[in-house]
C-alpha cells in the first residue's frame, strides 16, 4: 500500500506538470497575439495593401485608445463607457442567473413543473435577444430597463438549461446512497445535487457571458448615451475604425477577464473538477 509521502509526491509531480503545461498555453497565446500585430502592422504599413481607412495601423488604435481614456468620446470617457455597459452586462446576466438557477434545477428536479413550464419556454427559447427589442421598448421605454431585459434574455437559456443538465447528470449511486443515508429531498438537493452540479454552472456561467457580451451592441442602440456598444454603433456611423477598434477590442478584453474570473471561482468552490478537466 503507497504511503502518504509517496501518494503527496505523486500529487506535487501531477501539479506541476499541469502548471508547465498552463504556463506553455499562455505562452504559445501571448506569441499568437503577438503574431497578430505584427502581421496587422504590416498590411497596414504606409504604402501596404490594406488602407487605413478600413483598416487603422496598430499604433494608431493604440494612440486613439490613450486619447479617449483621458479625453471624453461622444458625451464620456473610455472608462465611463466601460462602467456603463459593465453595469448592463452583469446586471443582465445576473438577473439572468438568479432566474434560471432555480428555475432549471426545479424543473430537473419536479417533473410536474417542468411539464407546465417547459413547454412555454421550448416555444419562446428560438426567438432571437434581438427580436425582442421592439417589445421592450414598448413594455419599458428606452431606458437601461429595456437594455438590461435584452442582456437578461440572451443569458437565461445558457443558464436554465445548464442548470437542468447539471441535475441530470447527477450520478444515480450518489443519490440513491444519499437515501439509503436517511436524507430527504431538501437535503439531496442542497448537498448532493447543487454541489455536483458546480462545473455544469461554471459551464453554464461562462455561455451566458458569452451571449450576453455579444447582445450588448444591440442592447445599447437602444438611446444609451454611455458604453461601449453605443461607442461601436456611433463609430460605425461615423467611419471611425479606430474608435470602432477599441471598442471591440475592450469588449474581448472584459469578456476574456470576466472569464478568467469565473475561472478562479470555479478552482475555489470545486476544485476536484479543474483537476479533472486539466488531467483530460
Amino acid at each position: 500500500m503507497p504511503s502518504t509521502k509517496a501518494t503527496g509526491a505523486v500529487l506535487t509531480d501531477a501539479e506541476g506538470g499541469m502548471g508547465q503545461s498552463r504556463t506553455l498555453q499562455v505562452a504559445a497565446g501571448l506569441g499568437a497575439i503577438l503574431a497578430w500585430i505584427i502581421i496587422w502592422a504590416w498590411l497596414t504599413r504606409p504604402g501596404g495593401p490594406v488602407p487605413t481607412l478600413y483598416f487603422p495601423a496598430p499604433d494608431d488604435v493604440w494612440a486613439k485608445f490613450v486619447r479617449m481614456w483621458q479625453r471624453p468620446y461622444i458625451g464620456s470617457t473610455l472608462p465611463d463607457h466601460i462602467l456603463a455597459s459593465l453595469y448592463i452586462v452583469l446586471t443582465g446576466w445576473g438577473l439572468a442567473a438568479l432566474v434560471g438557477i432555480p428555475l432549471g434545477i426545479a424543473m430537473a428536479w419536479w417533473k410536474r413543473l417542468k411539464w407546465i413550464v417547459f413547454p412555454t419556454f421550448q416555444l419562446i427559447r428560438p426567438v432571437p435577444p434581438l427580436a425582442w427589442i421592439p417589445l421592450t421598448i414598448l413594455w419599458l421605454g428606452i431606458g437601461d430597463s429595456a437594455r438590461i431585459s435584452v442582456v437578461f434574455i440572451a443569458a437565461l437559456v445558457p443558464w436554465l438549461m445548464n442548470s437542468m443538465l447539471a441535475v441530470y447528470s447527477v450520478d444515480r449511486l450518489l443519490l440513491d446512497a444519499a437515501r439509503t443515508l436517511g436524507a430527504n429531498d431538501r437535503q439531496i438537493l442542497a448537498r448532493v445535487v447543487c454541489r455536483t452540479a458546480l462545473p455544469t454552472l461554471v459551464a453554464a456561467a461562462r455561455m451566458a457571458l458569452g451571449n450576453a457580451w455579444s447582445t450588448l451592441v444591440a442592447a445599447e442602440i437602444l438611446a444609451a448615451t454611455a458604453g461601449l456598444g453605443y461607442v461601436a454603433v456611433n463609430a460605425s456611423q461615423l467611419l471611425d475604425t479606430d474608435v470602432l477598434l477599441v471598442a471591440m477590442f475592450m469588449i474581448g478584453i472584459l469578456g476574456i477577464c470576466m472569464t478568467g474570473l469565473i475561472g478562479l471561482t470555479q478552482n475555489w468552490l470545486a476544485p476536484w473538477s479543474v483537476l479533472g478537466a486539466r488531467r483530460d
